[in-house]
């Protein structure tokens, strides 16, 4: 008794076959017929369903159909459930010749009907239930009428509350079990069947670089072994007993990225061993499940704060009782970040992006890093981390003090709709160099890959080099507003150094003149930051400050334009600012990483 894809039935002895459930038996009828015989009956036992001519026929059918063998026909048979026995189930078919009720003969074949099933949450409910379509597991559709399972990566900070055993085994907390995916294998059947076959759950060698599967051990309620993993992309369990059905557990190890789709397939193959050294083993079966990892979202700033994190290292007059003071009023905990030595930059948002990923059973919150310090082994920041926050590191390639190759340089913008298309997570806005020149900085092709490997926030590219620091959060944010009327719900502020000569020259002609700006700032913070104290009058007539911030105002309209088409903005929901830029020369950097030409920093202190 074999698996057989085309049965020829005979009226001399009996054929046997075996029938996974989802797959199907095709009898050839015709070929086997007695001569003279033109017409059949055909039946079948309780689990088996027969399908001939587009008709379906049951054992719940009482009425004989009668089929012509006038042509070539064919059968085929599927199996609803596992046959309790070792040809447990039939289909009789019977021979008639031509105006006669007396049958010429029977043939029948018997069938072992054996169940192999890889089941995950492909309907993203939460739990694992089997599809009624088999094939629909083999896909991954987005949207809210799509369907395919859900991995989370793996953002314990510290692999808290884990613990190796040679790199095959783990032991997880109950709150950490809910960070993995399951997946079921179920196996049922007559065991004198099963013990002739091993079943192989397996995944491709790159594929399984990306995630892990873990079996639990029968003696521990917490201890896991290590199924299939980097290096390990095969694992093979012994068929014993009439029935087995197993829980394991599925985690993701990176994001989606350039080289990773995030789509990660498994199947379990039903591999019949050879009793003949010179025949080779034979697969028989197949089901495949896949995987989708879940994508890194990035947190708008109008969201509510939860949490601040402040480095009080920070050595700016009132930055860290100012930022205590707001932090109080939202009533948001304000989390101490001890500065970290090795960084360049001391503003932690230049680095490390809040972030979340989601699946059905879980939502992790999580802080997405890229270090300049890249020979760093540990990087203190994930120290400081509340219970509970997932830390995730990004290489970067451009680790110069002034490079735009870091998540500092994003911003996400709220939900919008732009040309037709719904964006409910908003777009990420990444700052480049808009065309490639000597001196030109832009996010790396790697990074930028990776955000765009996420899918669901379609990044934009903004004019940002011609900023000293070139992050697009210099010169733009998003505030929350009261949605009473139909409009969005939030503002963009826009820097505008005409609003900002509009207002000194509106200060002007009220008699202002001579006010002196820079009035209650320290001489020496002045000159530190190559600033002096001026009036309204000198500022007004001071000609080259006009022709740097005529620079400024022409990249500023390109990013307004930009914004209002990939955003759907229109000029009401954006708010100008008013604010100075100077330009100067790279300064605090190595000699080596000096441009030639000048950037932009803002003019005023606090914006």
């Amino acid at each position: 008794m074999s698996f057989q894809g085309v049965v020829r039935l005979s009226l001399d002895s009996p054929a046997h076959a075996i029938c996974v459930l989802g797959t199907e038996v095709c009898l050839d009828l015709s070929g086997g017929a007695p001569k003279m015989c033109d017409c059949f009956t055909i039946r079948g036992s309780q689990r088996v369903v027969i399908h001939v001519a587009n008709t379906v026929i049951s054992e719940k059918e009482d009425a004989t159909v009668w089929w012509s063998l006038s042509n070539p026909t064919h059968a085929t048979v599927k199996m609803t459930s596992p046959s309790p026995s070792v040809d447990g189930d039939e289909v009789s078919v019977t021979y008639y010749q031509p105006n006669q009720e007396v049958a010429v003969g029977t043939a029948v074949l018997y069938l072992t009907g054996i169940e192999v099933s890889l089941d995950v949450d492909i309907h993203r409910s939460g739990q694992v239930r089997r599809p009624s379509d088999k094939q629909a597991k083999k896909k991954w559709v987005w949207g809210p009428h799509g369907w395919g399972a859900i991995l989370l990566v793996n953002c314990s900070p510290m692999d808290a509350g884990q613990h190796e055993d040679k790199k095959t085994k783990k032991v997880f907390f109950s709150e950490e079990m809910k960070n993995l995916s399951q997946m079921t294998l179920s196996v049922q059947g007559p065991s004198c069947v099963l013990k002739k076959y091993r079943l192989v759950l397996h995944t491709s060698e790159e594929e399984s670089e990306k995630a892990r599967v873990y079996r639990p051990q029968k003696d521990s309620s917490s201890v896991f072994e290590l199924a299939l993993g980097p290096g390990q992309h095969s694992y093979t369990l012994a068929l014993l007993g009439d029935h087995l059905k197993e829980t394991l557990y599925v985690e993701a190890i990176e994001f989606p990225s350039a080289s990773f789709s995030g789509l990660i397939s498994y199947s379990a193959s039903l591999v019949e061993d050879s009793q003949d050294l010179s025949v080779p083993e034979t697969p028989v079966y197949q089901d495949t499940v896949v995987f989708r990892v879940a994508p890194c979202i990035f947190v708008p700033s109008t969201q509510m704060p939860l949490e601040v994190y402040l480095c009080r290292e920070l050595q700016l007059h009132g930055f860290v009782n100012m930022v205590t003071e707001l932090s109080e009023k939202s009533n948001s905990q304000v989390a101490s970040v001890y500065e970290d030595p090795n960084r360049l930059g001391r503003w932690l948002q230049d680095e490390m992006a809040f972030c979340y990923t989601q699946a059905p059973h879980k939502t992790v919150s999580l802080v997405l890093d890229t270090p300049r310090a890249v020979s760093l082994e540990e990087f203190p920041m994930k120290y400081s981390l509340s219970p509970g926050v997932g830390y995730v590191i990004q290489g970067t390639k451009d680790h110069r003090v002034a490079s735009m190759d870091s998540i500092g340089n994003l911003m996400v913008s709220p939900p919008v709709k732009a040309q037709e298309k719904e964006y409910p997570l908003g777009r990420v806005l990444i700052g480049s160099s808009f065309y490639p020149s000597a001196e030109g900085r832009a996010m790396s092709k790697t990074l930028q890959d990776f955000l765009r490997a996420q899918q669901v926030q379609a990044p934009v590219e903004l004019y940002s080099d011609w900023l000293m620091t070139g992050h697009v959060d210099e010169f733009m944010c998003f505030i929350p507003v009261d949605n009473t009327s139909e409009g969005k719900g939030f503002r963009l502020l826009l820097a505008s150094p005409s609003s900002c000569y509009q207002l000194f020259q509106e200060k002007q002609k009220e008699g202002h003149g001579n006010a002196l700006l820079f009035d209650e700032v320290r001489t020496d913070q002045l000159l530190s930051n190559g600033r002096e104290a001026k009036t309204i009058n000198q500022l007004l007539a001071d000609e080259s400050l006009r022709k740097q911030n005529a620079y400024v105002e022409k990249c500023l309209r390109l990013n307004r334009d930009t914004l209002k088409v990939e955003l759907g903005l229109a000029e009401e929901d954006i708010v100008d600012i008013p604010q100075l830029f100077c330009l100067e020369q790279l300064t605090n950097v190595p000699s080596d990483q000096r441009a030639q030409r000048p950037f932009a920093r803002p003019y005023f202190p606090d914006l």
